[in-house]
């Protein structure tokens, strides 16, 4: 079954890649699964692993080493979505809860404008600066935690949503606490997008019983897959107005690595198709603002 639209119509497009760590927590054999009706990408059967497994993967190593450039990239990026939300925001609170707040870039800026700031995460990844600024930091699931509904105003989700193997009932949480007229702010790769289709044409020549869509059980760890389509079917689903949805591509990559280092060469050779995907519209990443009503 479908976990964004519930739809038993789907089929099966290949057995995905399995890394050394992730065999370690692996006891079945899954596959990963389009959606005919949404065409969104999920793994089957459905994954069930413990908070301790998912530990196993989201370990420490999970996030890699960033360049002064890749840094200040981020910052800069994190003031211009700040920005954007308060833009629209009609209420003066600023209740904050960053769902997935990974090294806490977020919170030190959120900190800094004077907003209520909680970060939520699955295992401990925060920076020093982070963990000695007095930030409240649960080490939880969203779901497991019973937040108070209608209490937030801004709900900050990067990154997060490829990482749950329940969207759906997720982003349903996401609205019952956030308050009348909050802003959500999503961010998820696009796994439609023109690297993407190239990586598939090269698994089918060499790799032909691998998928090569979503990578559950191989960092990044994705166990969802969106496009623009599974993701504007999710927003609506819940009934939020979208404000904004752009689609946009990671240029100059390789600068975010160090010189000559693997990650570097690898961001190096698939720059070419970034720069291709921008006219086709087939950009490596989806992000939306949106409103509860």
């Amino acid at each position: 079954m479908c976990p964004l639209c519930f739809s038993k119509n789907f089929e099966l497009i290949g057995k995905p890649e399995v890394s050394n760590v992730a065999r370690q927590v692996l006891k079945s054999e899954y596959y990963v699964a389009q959606c005919i009706y949404r065409n969104y990408y999920f793994v089957s059967p459905s994954l069930k692993l413990s908070p301790e497994q998912w530990a196993v993967l989201y370990n420490e190593e999970y996030f890699p080493i960033m360049t002064k450039r890749h840094i200040n990239s981020r910052k800069k990026d994190i003031v211009k979505r700040l920005t954007t939300i308060s833009r629209f925001l009609k209420q003066n609170s600023k209740k904050f809860l960053d769902i997935g707040c990974g090294e806490g870039y977020m919170l030190l800026e959120t900190i800094k404008r004077g907003w209520e700031v909680t970060g939520i995460d699955i295992v401990d990844n925060r920076r020093t600066e982070v963990k000695i600024s007095g930030i409240n930091f649960i080490k939880s699931d969203l779901l497991s935690l019973k937040l108070p509904s209608d209490f937030y105003d801004i709900i900050y989700i990067d990154s997060v949503l490829e990482h749950v193997v329940n969207p759906a009932e997720y982003l349903s949480e996401v609205k019952r606490i956030l308050k009348p007229g909050g802003i959500v702010y999503i961010g998820v790769p696009n796994e439609d997008c023109l690297f993407n289709t190239f990586r598939s044409l090269i698994f089918k020549l060499i790799r032909k019983n691998i998928c090569a869509k979503i990578k559950p059980f191989k960092q990044p760890y994705h166990v969802g897959g969106f496009n623009n389509r599974s993701l504007k079917f999710a927003i609506k689903q819940n009934d939020f107005e979208i404000l904004i949805q752009r689609n946009f591509a990671g240029r100059l990559r390789f600068l975010n690595y160090k010189f000559l280092s693997g990650n570097f060469f690898i961001a190096l050779s698939i720059e070419p198709i970034s720069l291709l995907s921008i006219p086709l519209r087939r950009e490596d990443y989806l992000e939306i603002y949106v409103r509860k009503q």
